[in-house]
């Protein structure tokens, strides 16, 4: 590199943005039934990892965890980070999903967003906890839920637009407060544009209701690609299991991502070359004992 050209080179001159990591965290829950039949099985949620903020801006609001980068950090370091910050663990599968940097997007001045999707399983979240940072008051799992409500499709000229609208729930995984479910939502438009054989997704928020800035769009952003992940790679699903996992869970959480029931024959065919079958059984509720598998790594590892 010329010296002389560095020597001279003068950052300052141009405007440069503040750069932050944001979490979408993503692992499975479960709710015991109301009653006390020990015969019933849990009831599986996907769940998403928010923060309640305790100052300005979007003070009392809930969150994606995350921070800004720190000098010398690369970006996945800060993601990094700021998981361990929150949940006590670094182990989750990390994802880069999306940049966001709309103008005005955050009132505090020019940040850009690089969004993250981060999986736990129930391993991690053993040996993890929860415990909020920085300017966040608490911490919670919310149980989410992302609708397709509208879905148009348009030809014109040398090219093809969709436009799909979403409605984005999130209730609390520890309370059924209608109150609160009720006030964290958010509609949200997809506009997709197909041009010389090439895509273009954006999002926009067309309504929300107690989520700070713009992480509602940053959510369903985060949440659609991890459903076309699993659609090209069922291999993530793996990273919601902990070592030890029977092909019911697997099956199940596959259906929570996807929002799709499958048949169980076709599923285990699917699967059968990435899991090895073990002498251990899980006992589930009054059911009879399943037997457990664990990950086949050779087959990841190709």
């Amino acid at each position: 590199m010329n010296k002389d050209f560095l020597d001279s080179y003068d950052i300052s001159q141009y405007d440069r943005p503040s750069i932050a990591a944001d979490v979408a965290v993503f692992s499975i829950g479960r709710k015991q039934p109301a009653d006390s039949d020990y015969r019933r099985l849990p009831v599986k949620t996907l769940r998403i990892l928010l923060i309640r903020r305790a100052e300005q801006p979007f003070q009392g609001e809930w969150a994606l965890p995350g921070g800004f980068m720190q000098k010398g950090e690369t970006i996945q370091e800060t993601a990094r980070r700021e998981l361990k910050e929150e949940t006590g663990t670094d182990k989750a599968y990390l994802q880069l999903c999306g940049v966001f940097s709309d103008s005005g997007r955050d009132p505090r001045g020019w940040i850009v967003s690089q969004a993250f999707a981060a999986v736990l399983n129930e391993d991690d979240l053993a040996n993890g906890h929860l415990e909020a940072s920085g300017d966040a008051g608490e911490a919670a799992w919310f149980d989410i839920t992302v609708r397709k409500t509208a879905d148009r499709k348009l030809e014109q000229g040398n090219g093809v637009t969709c436009d799909r609208e979403y409605e984005l729930l999130l209730q609390n995984s520890e309370t059924a407060d209608a109150e609160t479910a009720a006030s964290l939502r958010a509609v949200i438009r997809e506009h997709i544009e197909y041009l010389d054989y090439h895509e273009i997704v954006t999002y926009e928020i067309a309504e929300s209701r107690g989520i700070a800035f713009d992480h509602a769009k940053i959510i369903t952003s985060v949440f659609n690609d991890l459903r076309r992940m699993l659609g090209s790679d069922i291999r993530i699903a793996f990273d919601f299991m902990p070592e030890y996992f029977t092909l019911t869970d697997l099956q199940e959480a596959v259906e929570l991502i996807s929002g799709q029931e499958l048949i169980k024959p076709n599923f285990r065919r699917k699967v059968a070359e990435y899991v090895t079958e073990t002498d251990r059984l899980t006992q589930n509720g009054g059911h009879r004992p399943a037997k457990a598998f664990v990950r086949n790594l050779e087959r990841f590892y190709q």
